[in-house]
């Protein structure tokens, strides 16, 4: 059996004291190298051995799901395609936590400190950690599955032979490499779908997702439940607590965050709370934002016309310009977020309507029923925007990211009379962006602190 994990929560990377075994994170041309790892994965499943792998090849340092590698997938493929292994049953596996620990050497490292390497011994002697209150952990397991089965289905998909003993069929390259790709999207699509929401994550989108700096604990139990609701719309899966009321499990969750990343306001009618270190929250963010991907982009693109202000008529977008919005937004984050696959034109449409059906947008159509223009609904306006801006504070960090590493690379545009191309030190470009947030930050021009290059990221 492959059990395959998301390492999306998870607090230590490397294991090798509990059976793991090494292999280099790059095989480059060495045939030998590739051949043993090969032989050694048959040994192991021949002999009936449970295999595991992680299946995003590292941890997210901020909290967002990464696209999944394919490294040990290939060998799993190559196993069972070659015949040298009958079949495979995969069973993804999601881990979540209320408290990674973490997240503050997380920061240190998207900001440019060298990572620190872990040892359990550093961990197990490191008294202060060991009494942290850390919550829960919530672990599911997926229906488990047949690989053999999967590639049989495959086949009769994409060229139309049915189901055969005989898979030599599938092992040419363009046909292996689709087979591949879908094999590792799905399973990351089943550990998605049994992945749980936690309410520190509940608690820290909401937090980062207000116009004020502060909420008191009523308006949070409100939004939160709201929230609580959108991600089981979206097919999302809220941890639960039994029969413990919304108020005891968000006392909770605080408890878990401490003080360290959310304060409290005393001397008020009621407890108020605000962000305290916007950077470490928005990891707690990120493990949201991937059900809700498609509405920020959308709202994101509406706003271009909102911002303008004016009347209602005023603030109507067109729906060839917003569908032109989406992608140009779409293609700018197609390596920080996994879309729905059915395409731009059917995910769009589906975003609508459910923003129309949750009275966020109003939608004008022809006479043909197809959409023309775009606006918001009377009752997100009567509500303050509350919901459309939920959505867009999601997305914004990125976007004002992006937008702050075109402007960084402006600044190191070559003079006018260079010729050729200019290639740019990638160091130099990450002090350059981080030399103009700074201030940018410190006068408040950005919402939260902006998402840096992961440095680890090319490690994955």
């Amino acid at each position: 059996m492959l059990v395959c994990y998301s390492l999306l929560d998870l607090p230590f990377e490397h294991a090798d004291n509990i059976g793991a075994m090494w292999i280099r994170r790059s095989f480059g041309n060495d045939v030998l190298y590739t051949t043993i790892v090969q032989s050694y994965i048959d040994t192991l499943l021949q002999g009936g051995f449970n295999f595991e792998c992680f299946i995003e090849g590292g941890r997210s340092r901020t909290g967002k799901l990464l696209p999944p590698k394919f490294g040990i997938l290939n060998f799993i493929l190559d196993s069972i395609l070659s015949g040298r292994v009958e079949d495979l049953i995969i069973c993804p596996v999601s881990t979540q936590y209320d408290k990674v620990i973490e997240t503050e050497g997380y920061v240190g490292e998207l900001l440019g400190i060298p990572k620190k390497k872990e040892n359990l011994t550093d961990f197990l002697s490191a008294s202060s950690v060991l009494s942290l209150k850390l919550g829960r952990v919530d672990v599911r397991f997926h229906e488990p599955w047949s690989l053999r089965q999967f590639i049989q289905e495959q086949r009769t998909r994409m060229i139309g032979i049915p189901k055969s003993p005989d898979l030599s069929s599938m092992n040419t390259p363009a046909i292996r490499q689709k087979i591949l790709r879908t094999m590792g999207y799905k399973v990351l699509s089943d550990i998605n779908a049994v992945s749980v929401v936690m309410p520190t994550a509940l608690i820290g989108t909401v937090l980062l997702t207000l116009r004020g700096r502060g909420v008191g604990m009523s308006e949070l139990i409100r939004r939160v439940e709201w929230l609580s609701d959108r991600v089981r719309a979206k097919g999302g899966r809220v941890a639960h607590f039994g029969s413990s009321p919304i108020a005891v499990v968000i006392e909770r969750g605080l408890e878990v965050l401490g003080k360290e990343l959310v304060g409290l306001v005393e001397g008020l009618p009621e407890p108020t709370y605000f962000a305290v270190d916007r950077f470490q929250l928005s990891f707690y963010r990120n493990m949201t934002i991937h059900l809700f991907i498609s509405e920020a982009l959308v709202s994101a693109s509406i706003y271009t016309k909102v911002k303008r202000g004016g009347g209602p008529e005023n603030q109507r977008i067109g729906y060839e310009q917003l569908r032109t919005q989406v992608l140009f937004l779409s293609q700018i984050f197609r390596g920080e977020f996994i879309y729905p696959t059915e395409g731009l034109a059917v995910n769009l449409d589906n975003t609508l309507k459910g923003l129309e059906s949750d009275n966020i947008v109003d939608l004008e159509r022809d006479a043909e029923g197809k959409i023309t223009s775009i606006g918001l609904a009377d009752a997100e306006r009567r509500a303050g925007r509350e919901n459309f801006d939920f959505y867009c504070f999601l997305i914004w960090p990125f976007v004002e990211s992006f937008w702050l590493g075109a402007v960084s690379l402006m600044g190191l545009t070559p003079p006018l009379n260079h010729q050729g191309d200019a290639w740019l030190d990638v160091n130099k470009c990450q002090d350059s962006s981080q030399l103009v947030s700074t201030p940018s930050f410190c006068r408040y021009d950005f919402s939260c602190p902006p998402v840096q290059w992961d440095k680890g990221r090319e490690n994955y």
